[in-house]
């Protein structure tokens, strides 16, 4: 018998089902307004430490989306109490130069009172960088 999917799994799959080119409105919704992310230094774009949901749409996705035609695939949630960590790649490409890009990701969220209240994102931002540094694209 499959394990049941508690409601803070349930809404940051939501999430990322939102995090599809043209449907990503829909995650104001599903984020607190007091949201906050929590983007590694090394990001080559939009990192930092931002609070409240229109800091995170014009200080971090919006650069971060700007340079990077991406999306998150998730692989793995694991979920205790109010964190639910998941574990997945960024997938895409550059879109000044069509390089691909396909890296592995860690976001740990913490949800409450049915929305997302906390975003801390890992990934390889080496990788990410050494991405916009390359002057052509992969064939």
């Amino acid at each position: 018998m499959p394990a049941m999917i508690s409601e803070n799994e349930k809404r940051v799959r939501a999430f990322y089902d939102a995090t599809v080119p043209g449907h990503r409105e829909a995650t104001r919704g599903l984020e607190a307004p007091d949201v906050i992310y929590d983007i590694p230094a090394g990001m080559p774009v939009g990192a930092g430490y931002f609070e409240g949901l229109e800091s995170v749409l014009e200080g971090f996705l919006g650069t971060f989306y700007a340079t990077f035609d991406v999306r998150f695939l998730p692989e793995e949630f694991i979920v205790s109490e109010d964190a639910v960590v998941v574990l997945g790649r960024i997938t895409g490409k550059v879109r000044k130069t069509g390089l691909a890009i396909d890296v592995p990701f860690a976001h740990v969220w913490t949800v409450q009172g049915g929305y997302l209240r906390r975003l801390r994102a890992f990934t390889d931002t080496a990788v990410l960088t050494d991405s916009l540094r390359r002057e052509t694209s992969r064939a």
